[in-house]
């Protein structure tokens, strides 16, 4: 339940000339062909390699039609050949997928590890035959990998037709295979596919000479990898905003759908991913021609810019923040929950880093509450009895007598560090401030509701009980995750406090409240805004100009240098600001 492109706003490209593009697979062949055709060379050898979710099958045939129709001789090879036996592969990655429904490993190793050498060996031969015999226009070799390591030699050129996440999982889906509540969750495709291929994508790009965004499969654009690091370094001068990603949920409330101006006839709205870098995209447009770009493979291009002086290793190479709305806003009560802190989530799923978070009150009813520690005196032995129960049996508990509640009110931060029992409470809209980690919820008590496809949620309480951390009471968390705002800077016309920091965190959150205008030095640092309070502001940097509107979320590269925050429409506006500490 995703809206389409045009619940987006494109982010333009308007400097410098106008990007040349090719479009429809017709074109893409003749392009091919027409870039070195001469009556003497050999001919030329091509990889068109890509994301996994590309119908290989279906590309490959419109390679075929598209030559005939063309009158061109062209040899195709699919590289899936190569591929080792499925048993061989069920047991390379098996330790990785285990019997838990949801969770696994990270699979860090490179797609090498799918194809067998002897296969790839004979392939190459057959491949210097037909170069020799100089009987096609063009030989193709086609197939998710088909430009690993031991093949890129014998290319003339690398074509890499790229999907998003999004699309990817839209493909599966549509495929049949069933993805649960959220449908950024399918378990192989997270943990062994989209991080294969990925790191593959990667490390093409140094290399790669065409990249074809085939997001819209009956007409994909292809584009010299030249021009798409022109276009995503411009893009990575100035503030930008990513394609958000809706969700229903069985707790969605109705917010997100008034302020988003969604489809009235969904059921409901749980949750807008703003900034989850992993599973995002940016719609770029240049002049004429609109791109989707994912945005590991943006972020990969344009890290220096982007992230400034931090590291590329301290993170992994990924996009360290997370922004998304939680909105339950006539909707229901989230899951009681838990994440686990860093050692454990290294230990058993091969992520870098923990998922602490931290919840902003953007609206809420009053007289509401966010579920936050634990009750002093509450047995945790009890509790974890009372979870087990409502799983096996289907027996309810009010968990109220175990789980903290802290009363909120519209503008509140709370903090939420690894290991702390949790869960936003009905008639809140939550901007969750978090690690980019998101996958790793621990439920010990959904309500005994089931999604909406009407299957039961998974619970995960071994897990949740081996973290939990048992002291976070409620006296400890007043006093420790119910910060007051500092203020740390103002000028004419604004504030800026510092609402949100922990040792827990490697980021902190600030708040902007402004009448009339200031300015902001990045420092080496990019900064994540959000409107959170008034009709609009303008961000002013480098000559270029961007309208954050309200409930909208913009990322500011480092690369900006500084910026202008200006005002718009009535009344005093509020910006939530996260950056890294």
């Amino acid at each position: 339940m995703k809206p389409p492109r045009e619940f987006a706003e494109a982010v333009n490209v308007s400097k410098g000339p106008h990007i040349v593009t090719v479009q429809g697979i017709d074109n893409i062949v003749l392009s091919l062909v027409e870039r070195w055709r001469t009556k003497s060379a050999r001919p030329k050898v091509v990889a068109v390699d890509g994301f996994a979710g590309i119908d290989w099958e279906r590309l490959r045939k419109e390679l075929e039609e598209s030559a005939r129709r063309n009158s061109l001789s062209v040899k195709i090879y699919d590289f899936d050949s190569c591929r080792r036996a499925d048993k061989s592969i069920d047991s390379l990655i098996e330790r990785y997928l285990d019997n838990d429904k949801v969770f696994g490993k990270v699979f860090r190793r490179s797609i090498d590890s799918f194809f067998s050498k002897e296969s790839i060996i004979s392939l190459r031969a057959h491949i210097t035959l037909d170069r020799e015999s100089k009987q096609d226009d063009l030989i193709i070799v086609i197939g998710w990998g088909c430009a690993l390591r031991d093949m890129r030699n014998e290319y003339d050129c690398v074509v890499y037709f790229d999907l998003t996440r999004e699309e990817a999982l839209k493909r599966f889906k549509k495929a049949g295979a069933t993805f649960g509540t959220q449908s950024i969750g399918p378990k192989r495709l997270y943990y062994v596919d989209f991080p294969v291929s990925e790191k593959h994508r990667n490390e093409l790009l140094e290399t790669l000479n065409l990249y074809v965004d085939a997001n819209c499969e009956d007409s994909p654009i292809m584009l010299a990898t030249e021009d798409l690091r022109r276009i995503v370094l411009e893009i990575a001068s100035k503030p930008f905003r990513l394609k958000p990603i809706y969700e229903p949920g069985p707790w969605g409330g109705q917010w997100l759908k008034k302020v988003r101006h969604l489809p009235q006839d969904w059921s409901n709205c749980a949750w807008s991913y703003e900034v989850i870098a992993p599973e995002m995209s940016l719609l770029i447009k240049n002049y004429e021609t609109m791109l989707e770009l994912p945005w590991k493979l943006f972020f990969h291009l344009t890290h220096e810019s982007v992230m400034g002086t931090s590291d590329r290793k301290l993170f992994g190479g990924e996009f360290p923040i997370r922004f998304d709305y939680l909105d339950t806003m006539d909707g229901g009560d989230l899951s009681i929950q838990v994440h686990p802190p860093t050692d454990y989530i290294r230990r058993n799923f091969n992520e870098r880093y923990h998922q602490g978070e931290m919840y902003y009150v953007v609206d809420c009813k009053p007289d509401k509450r966010v579920n936050l520690g634990l009750q002093e005196g509450a047995s945790l032995d009890e509790f974890k009895k009372a979870a087990e129960m409502a799983e096996r049996e289907g027996i309810p508990f009010d968990y109220t007598k175990f789980v903290n509640g802290v009363a909120v009110q519209k503008h509140d931060i709370l903090m939420i560090p690894p290991g702390t029992v949790h869960g936003s409470g009905e008639g809140l809209v939550v901007l969750e401030i978090s690690s980019t980690t998101y996958r790793y919820t621990f439920k010990i008590y959904d309500h005994l509701r089931p999604d909406l496809s009407g299957v039961m949620r998974p619970i995960h309480i071994d897990h949740a009980f081996r973290v939990i951390k048992q002291h976070r009471r409620s006296a400890w968390v007043e006093k420790n995750l119910v910060p007051k705002p500092i203020l740390k800077t103002c000028g004419k016309g604004w504030r800026e406090f510092l609402i949100a920091s922990g040792k827990s965190f490697f980021h902190q959150v600030f708040r902007v409240e402004i009448e009339t205008e200031a300015s902001f030095e990045l420092e080496g640092r990019f900064h994540i805004l959000t409107l959170v309070e008034g009709e609009s502001v303008k961000l002013i940097s480098n000559g270029n100009e961007f309208v954050l509107n309200y409930s909208e979320t913009v990322i500011v590269p480092a690369s900006t240098g500084c910026y202008t925050m200006r005002a718009g429409g009535k009344g005093k506006c509020m910006v939530v600001k996260a950056l890294l500490k």
